[in-house]
């Protein structure tokens, strides 16, 4: 029985991630970008789709759609836009759990810092499929395929 709880266990341990850049663009751009939810299909790898459902005065809900190992996935988020934060948290989707937060920090008129740190359990076939070197590279995809949307907007 304690096999049993300690091999189940190992599986929950939630995965972190964490990245933080500075660009040279405007605070409001640079907001105003990642607050739009129906953006994140042209910068986030494997989404096909991303559609705002819900918006009211205390938080969003919107749905990606993913094609990643020959299966599609859907995911439902609630996200709190907040002055320089952007709380995220999967209402229904591939995670056991999701929560992330977006940081945007004016640090001049042309500098703003970027921070994204997200907690998230994975099931655990996509659990033993991805290793922490594709969650990486997943991130660093992402934070350049925002970066170079947001040069060109």
């Amino acid at each position: 029985m304690l096999l049993q709880y300690l091999f189940h266990r190992s599986f929950r341990v939630p995965r972190k991630i964490h990245f933080l850049k500075s660009v040279t663009e405007d605070f409001s751009k640079v907001y105003g970008q990642i607050a739009n939810f129906e953006n994140y299909s042209s910068y986030i790898p494997g989404c096909s789709k991303s559609e705002l459902i819900e918006k009211n005065d205390q938080f969003e809900i919107g749905k990606l759609e993913f094609s990643f190992l020959l299966r599609d996935y859907e995911i439902r988020s609630k996200n709190i836009l907040l002055e320089n934060k952007i709380k995220i948290e999967q209402i229904d989707g591939p995670f056991n759990s999701f929560k992330g937060e977006w940081n945007i920090s004016k640090k001049d008129n042309y500098e703003t810092l970027i921070e994204f740190s997200a907690e998230f359990e994975l099931p655990i076939l996509l659990n033993n499929l991805l290793p922490e070197k594709a969650i990486d590279s997943f991130c660093e995809i992402l934070l350049e395929a925002f970066l170079d949307r947001l040069s060109k907007v």
